[in-house]
Formats: structure tokens, C-alpha cells, sequence
């Protein structure tokens, strides 16, 4: 009898060990709400957020619609960004989800382009590949029905620019001018 509680009680206390260990993992706090954070569609996109990234572990946070990894956090994500409209900057597919890339410093943010909500993801680039980010989140970012995406600058229609119209416009005569 004394063995059998001596056991119950060395489990209750590794099941109350295993909750502290779980309660203690600390909070990403302070993450600013996105402005469509309550978009229906980010809830579809968050239930399929992974656990890991690039070997990162997921970790709670405190702002609706967001998520984080590491510790130090390596990457947060935001549902229910501004969508970004046309653009120049770098735009990537990766597993059927388009992102628009930009380098800020050590720190890249990758937004789906052609998808509403937009999502985003700002990550340490030194510490994780935008590739694994793109493909560990992209499930994630697919529950956002597409209605568009990148194009590439070799399948864009040529419009006609200011240079084009030199020669219709009179010498001496500014641009602006031109009606």
C-alpha cells in the first residue's frame, strides 16, 4: 500500500512539475494588434498555425491574431495587416502563397500579397531562413482564399511612359504642362 501511494503521489507530482514547466513558458506581450485582427478568416488561418518554426517553438502571445517562436522570439506574425497594393518590392511564391519581401535591417517581414486579410511575418534573418518561414507558415496563410498574386515583370503589358511621348511634345515645353 505504501509503494502504491509513494507512486501516485511521484506522479501527481510529475504531472504538477509538467504544468508549472508549461505555465512558465513566457508570453510575447505587447504585440501591436493588426487592423483587421477580427477578420473571421484570421481565426481559419490561426487554428492551422505550426508549432515550430525552423526548429523554433511556438510561445503565447497576448494580442488577437498574432503569433511567435523562439525564445528570444525569431518571429512574430500578424493576421489582418493593410494588403499590400502594387509594388516593386521582391514577391516570392512559396507552396501556393505569394509574399511580398522586405529587408529591414537584420530583420526581414514577409506579407502575403494577393490575399485579404493580409498576413505578415517579422523574423530575425540571421537566425531563421525566409524559406522555412514562407513554408511553415504558408498552411497557415492557404485558409485565405487568394485573389491574386506575384507577376513577373516578364509577362507585364508595356504601357507607354513619358519617354515614349517625347517626340509629340513641343521643345521647351514641360511634361507637366503637356494635358
Amino acid at each position: 500500500m505504501a509503494k502504491t501511494t509513494r507512486l501516485i503521489r511521484g506522479a501527481a507530482l510529475a504531472a504538477v512539475g509538467g504544468l508549472t514547466l508549461t505555465a512558465c513558458t513566457s508570453l510575447v506581450a505587447d504585440i501591436e494588434v493588426a487592423p483587421n485582427a477580427t477578420d473571421p478568416l484570421c481565426a481559419e488561418a490561426m487554428v492551422a498555425m505550426p508549432e515550430e518554426i525552423a526548429g523554433h517553438e511556438r510561445r503565447r502571445t497576448d494580442t488577437q491574431s498574432t503569433a511567435a517562436w523562439g525564445e528570444p522570439a525569431v518571429a512574430v506574425f500578424r493576421c489582418g495587416v493593410e494588403p499590400p497594393g502594387p509594388t516593386t518590392d521582391e514577391c516570392v511564391g512559396a507552396n501556393g502563397v505569394d509574399w511580398v519581401v522586405r529587408e529591414e535591417g537584420t530583420n526581414w517581414r514577409i506579407t502575403t500579397y494577393g490575399r485579404e486579410p493580409a498576413m505578415e511575418v517579422l523574423f530575425d534573418g540571421e537566425r531563421v531562413a525566409s524559406s522555412s518561414v514562407m513554408v511553415d507558415v504558408g498552411n497557415a496563410a492557404a485558409r485565405v482564399p487568394a485573389d491574386g498574386g506575384c507577376t513577373d515583370p516578364a509577362d507585364a503589358e508595356v504601357v507607354p511612359g513619358v519617354d515614349d511621348l517625347d517626340d509629340r511634345i513641343p521643345e521647351g515645353t514641360a511634361p507637366e504642362q503637356v494635358q
